[in-house]
């Protein structure tokens, strides 16, 4: 890792250098514009035209991601006139030195057009591919990340405030999470490509959003091209990719000595379309925030303390404890080369991707599993290969082509043999529990390749099909090194695979004058297992008295179908809806384990469910302010739902199926905005998920105890909101200021079954409310941004899992350069 960032951060300080000496030859010539032009909802506007004093010949078209460079010899006052079709021209004045570079971005406003769900630009620089997203009927959430830009934070936290999406953390900075959109689970992308094959230092909660662009959030029905086997939905993030120069620099630093660095870069040869890409980013945090007892909520820190009257040792209840094991490292390193816009390649890069982190566990599964001797670390490797065509073989198909290799490596490690107390001193003479040692590895080996084709029935665009298959599969082998029977030791490493196949054909139309909008697909989803599992039993002796090694296989195959449907009433309103059959497909951790805190269950079968959502829209502009407004509902019949639960040791958790959930809710979200001054937002978001299970037995007799229960230890209702304030040039030419401020709210809910258990015995997690204040600075025209950051500033206590508090009041602060 040490050789590869050095080579990283040496190649994006030649690019720095590169870009210095750029601006200083044309200082020696022309004046220099250069920006992004882009929608309000941060959609880039391919196409847009960017012309000076709205002469001819004195401009520049905005390329594949809504960025423009123009050279002039102008200087002076000057007006800069930007137009595209479907939008409302600006202008605005810009006063030129000769040779000086300056740097304005333009956010248009729509022209009386609809803004349905979908607003977002394709990942390609296939203009075809972007229009078909944006008229498509999918239920879409698009997030500008470069909003985030000058805010300390991660993916995660980003994706927290988005409707219907539910981020649960066990901890502080590279904690376990799950994560979940309306109630199921979400599969996750990164630049339309699957994620299940980096490694944990690659991860939503480790990714810095100066690296990213913008994310996709699909609710319900997924599109055919994603190859996806969630049912709730998929996220597809995008990175930042530039067809030009660009570099984007940050580092902040916060409490419990928590340091974040994120380094992106390119550049490209206009004339051979070569290009360079690289990116890096290195996360560490102590994790020592402070923990508390609270007996409303049957949260109770224990020590370990000595009766010195009689010398026999107790657990004593105490009001607070820092965390005093709990250190996160992070590092990420990724570069690609290869070639732009040239004519036998839209896009080729050959990439390769190296990550690697190291984890302190504090704790297991509750608050009072204290660990100190736990640690694990992952280290990855992955080469990639892409490649985009438009008109590929003949007119009109789109060829989105991609393979990769990942070598992923997981070392568990704990030789305390003792369990922890919060004093931070372990229990060997105070009576503690001893625990075995652990000592495993586990090694993944997985391939993915993944085509996609789109071809247009017509030359309107009106109609399109899109074909897509994805294959994946990982072998896993799992050493225990801790093992002292040597009959047992000789089967370490007995290895299981898994195999995914999907493939889907979408027919997407526009009829009635584009006022209505049609996506129906059809998927398969095929998934073969096998694990080489141990039979045997033993006797006190260690020695195989029966049983035998076996081999396990099995194969699940379904198809499925769905339908989504968008129309226009008006310019200003129209409905959604989908309707569709759709399979989660157990992960391979779920299966087989991890040798960490997951327990195996090759028993797991696929997840199946029927949803149907409705939805209705409104946007609407006055001058220059603009509201939208957007609500939908949804239903979930689930047959055999994938819930974890924690084992009775405290410390493991382990995958299984419910015979059936019903899952039902809506979400809402309304917005407000103002020039780029002024913007309100909030939303709400309610999903139950209720056991429909009736009887627990074949014969049909015994009623089940929860049946029509809702699910436990499951968030139900949360909102957020937020509001920005900014100005411009307030305190010098090229300078803005902007103050955010940022709330989170959750319900209370219940741990355990509402059903089981007296009133005044239920275990709940209380409703949350957290506040956070941003202050930014940034001058140079954005160039140079300086950012504070107060996170929980009102030290709520704040919990997602099992009682596991997460980190209670924050402060940051962000340096960031960015030179585009």
């Amino acid at each position: 890792m040490k050789h590869i960032s050095t080579l990283l951060l040496s190649g994006l300080l030649l690019l720095v250098t590169d870009l210095a000496m750029g601006q200083q030859q044309e200082t020696k010539t022309d004046s220099h514009i250069y920006g992004e032009v882009k929608s309000k909802l941060g959609e880039p506007l391919i196409g847009a035209s960017i012309k000076i004093n709205n002469e001819q010949y004195a401009g520049a078209i905005a390329d594949s991601v809504g960025n423009y460079d123009i050279s002039t010899s102008r200087s002076g006052k000057v007006t800069v006139y930007v137009s595209s079709i479907g939008y409302r021209p600006q202008t605005r004045d810009v006063y030129l030195k000769a040779g000086q570079s300056t740097h304005i971005d333009f956010t248009l406003t729509e022209d009386n057009r609809q803004l349905n769900e979908v607003i977002v630009a394709g990942t390609g620089n296939n203009q075809y591919k972007v229009k078909q997203l944006k008229e498509s009927g999918f239920n879409v959430n698009v997030i500008d990340v470069n909003e985030y830009g000058n805010i300390s934070t991660d993916i995660n936290q980003v994706l927290k405030r988005t409707t219907g999406v539910l981020v649960r953390e066990s901890g502080g900075v590279g904690s376990d999470f799950t994560f979940q959109v309306n109630g199921l689970a979400a599969k996750i992308y990164i630049d339309d490509i699957p994620m299940d094959q980096y490694g944990s230092s690659m991860t939503l909660n480790n990714i810095p959003v100066n690296l990213i662009d913008r994310i996709e959030v699909y609710k319900g029905v997924v599109p055919a091209h994603l190859g996806s086997d969630a049912m709730g939905g998929a996220v597809n993030i995008i990175t930042k990719q530039k067809n030009r120069k660009f570099l984007d620099a940050s580092y902040s630093y916060g409490s419990f000595n928590t340091h974040q660095v994120a380094l992106t870069g390119g550049i490209r040869d206009s004339k051979t379309g070569l290009k360079l890409r690289a990116s890096t980013y290195y996360n560490y945090s102590d994790n020592n925030y402070m923990m508390y007892s609270d007996s409303v909520y049957n949260v109770d820190l224990r020590i370990v303390k000595r009766d010195e009257a009689t010398g026999t040792y107790r657990q004593v209840s105490i009001d607070k404890a820092r965390r005093f094991y709990d250190t996160y490292r992070s590092a990420m390193g990724e570069v690609e080369v290869g070639y732009e816009k040239v004519k036998w390649a839209d896009w080729f890069t050959i990439g390769l991707t190296y990550g690697e982190n190291k984890k302190q566990h504090q704790l297991g599964s509750t608050v009072n599993s204290v660990m100190g001797g736990f640690w694990t670390e992952n280290k990855y490797l992955m080469p990639t290969i892409k490649y985009r065509k438009d008109n590929f073989i003949v007119p009109g198909l789109f060829a989105n082509l991609y393979a990769n290799y990942s070598s992923n490596k997981d070392v568990n490690r704990d030789t305390a043999l003792y369990r922890y107390d919060w004093t931070g001193h372990w229990a060997a003479n105070a009576g503690g529990e001893r625990i075995p040692e652990v000592f495993t590895k586990y090694f993944d080996n997985s391939y993915t390749a993944r085509a996609n084709f789109n071809y247009n029935l017509d030359k309107e665009n009106n109609h399109s099909l899109n074909l897509n298959y994805t294959f994946n599969t990982t072998r896993r082998k799992i050493y225990d090194e801790a093992e002292t029977n040597p009959n047992k030791k000789d089967l370490s490493g007995l290895p299981s695979k898994q195999g995914k196949h999907i493939i889907g054909l979408a027919w997407q139309g526009q009829w009635l004058k584009k006022k209505l909008i049609s996506v129906a697909s059809f998927k398969y989803y095929g998934m073969t297992t096998k694990a080489t599992l141990d039979g045997r039993v033993f006797d006190d002796a260690g020695k195989p008295v029966g049983g035998e090694i076996y081999t396990r296989k099995d194969f699940f195959g379904f198809p499925s179908g769905s339908l989504a449907l968008r129309y226009r009433i008006t310019p200003d309103w129209g409905i959604k809806g989908s309707v569709e059959r759709g399979y989660n497909l157990p992960e391979m951790t779920a299966l087989f384990g991890n040798g960490q805190f997951v327990v195996s269950n090759p028993d797991l079968k696929p997840e199946r469910s029927d949803n149907f959502n409705l939805g209705a829209y409104h946007n609407h502009f006055i001058g220059e302010h603009f509201i939208n407004l957007d609500a939908s509902a949804f239903y979930r019949n689930s047959k055999d739902y994938i819930a974890s639960q924690v084992l009775s040791d405290n410390i493991h958790t382990q995958s299984r199926n419910f015979p059936g959930v019903t899952l039902y809710g809506f979400e809402a979200e309304a917005r407000y905005g103002y020039k780029d001054m002024v913007s309100l937002s909030a939303n709400i978001s309610y999903d139950k998920a209720v056991d429909n299970w009736k009887y627990t037995d074949s014969t049909n007799s015994q009623i089940s105890l929860t049946y029509k229960e809702q699910l436990p230890n499951r968030p139900w209702m949360y909102g957020n909101a937020s509001l920005m304030l900014g100005k411009r040039d307030l305190v010098g030419k090229g300078t803005r200021i902007q103050l955010n401020y940022m709330y989170q709210y959750m319900h209370w809910f219940y741990l355990t079954w509402a059903k089981l258990g007296s009133p005044g015995s239920k275990n709940f997690v209380p409703g949350q409310t957290v506040h956070s204040l941003i202050l930014a600075y940034s001058w140079k025209q954005d160039v140079y941004n300086i950012s504070m950051e107060a996170r929980n500033f009102t030290d709520e206590r704040v919990y997602d899992n099992f009682r596991l508090q997460k980190p209670g009041r924050a402060f940051y602060v962000k340096l960031r350069v960015s030179l585009m």
